[in-house]
């Protein structure tokens, strides 16, 4: 077997990584601010923790595909969790890649309502609109040109933190903000108390994507191709996420109460930044959406079916009242909280069996 290191597969996953990982939470910074800026300086320690507990349940998802010949995210978690938990957490995943579309939608509206002032309905039917019509004539070409928006945003997004940064410790602001978030004078909502299980269920909210994802990257990439390239991936978007972090916590005072607070951030680094980056996180969330929106519906109505276009309409129309009615950062938490403890539930399970079948069985 050829163990050599391809640094060309290692890139490949690494981009892929970074392209999936890039959603409506960091684009809009709200998931920075519930995770990271909340904690000060121990937000270095929150990006570890995520970075750490990524490349582990990546690693188990992998593992499966590759010593049982497993071709799909339902054979894995079957196989890990049992028939019937597994059945059971399949469709847990598809309810949740439901509510990522939803989150989507309210991060759209959030971030036209901040920019320019437009009604929060407006923003979520244009992006409703758009991805459902893209789901009813053809996803994937459109997506495949696309996608490659998610590295960009992520080295745009880490040029203005560092900018943020800078301009924080030469003025002091990024000083007194950490002691105004320490001292509990500025409060925003939190994804946990601790910043190690910030941290934790951050990487196990986002490994619950990761099921059919990994184990495609498993057949293309060998698994010490993917274990490099996947850490250092992973390793990219916990230190993004914690300067991001510590750019909020330069501009706390006037980020503290914003739906989208990265997107003040942008706007007063470069004067009229802030339109073109609205703009960016507006298309980064249509990347996103489409796939999310197609993987919920396909598994109970075949792509092109009578019914499966009748079920993309009547999955938008839902999604987009649920995104008027309630407020973003409400969704995002709780949708992602949730997700984060059944996610951790599920990656301790697949690790202690990753234990057990090295001390039985050995590298066979």
């Amino acid at each position: 077997m050829n163990n050599k290191i391809s640094w060309k597969s290692v890139f490949t996953v690494m981009g892929a990584v970074l392209a999936f990982n890039i959603g409506t939470g960091f684009a809009t910074g709200q998931e920075v601010m519930q995770y990271f800026s909340v904690f000060g300086w121990w937000s270095a320690l929150t990006a570890v923790a995520f970075a750490a507990t990524m490349a582990i349940g990546i690693y188990c998802l992998a593992y499966a595909s590759e010593r049982f010949n497993l071709t799909t995210g339902e054979q894995v978690l079957k196989y890990y969790l049992g028939k019937g938990l597994g059945t059971v957490i399949n469709y847990f995943y598809i309810f949740y890649l439901y509510m990522c579309v939803i989150v989507m939608y309210t991060g759209a509206a959030s971030s036209l309502k901040e920019q320019y002032g437009a009604p929060m309905w407006v923003g979520a039917a244009i992006i409703a609109g758009t991805c459902c019509i893209t789901s009813l004539f053809g996803l994937k070409s459109i997506v495949n040109i696309i996608s490659k928006i998610g590295p960009i945003l992520i080295l745009i997004a880490l040029v203005i933190s560092l900018i943020a940064v800078v301009r924080g410790i030469t003025s002091g602001s990024l000083v007194k903000g950490v002691e105004l978030v320490s001292s509990g004078k500025i409060e925003h909502m939190k994804a946990s108390n601790s910043w190690l299980i910030a941290g934790i269920i951050l990487a196990t909210s986002t490994i619950l994507w990761y099921p059919n994802f990994a184990v495609e990257l498993k057949q293309e990439h060998s698994m010490k191709n993917l274990m490099i390239g996947q850490t250092i991936g992973n390793s990219l978007v916990g230190a993004a996420e914690f300067v991001m972090g510590l750019a909020m916590i330069a501009n706390i005072s006037q980020v503290a109460d914003l739906d989208v607070p990265f997107l003040y951030v942008a706007s007063h680094i470069v004067k009229g930044f802030g339109s073109i980056y609205a703009i960016m996180i507006f298309a980064a969330l249509f990347t996103t959406t489409c796939p999310l929106l197609w993987s919920s519906i396909t598994p109970f109505a075949k792509d092109g079916t009578p019914k499966y276009k009748v079920m993309v309409v009547v999955g938008t129309l839902i999604g987009f009242l649920v995104a008027i009615l309630v407020p973003y950062e409400v969704i995002m938490n709780y949708v992602w909280v949730v997700s984060g403890w059944v996610g951790l539930g599920v990656t301790v399970i697949m690790f202690v069996r990753v234990i057990y079948n090295h001390f039985k069985y050995g590298k066979k």
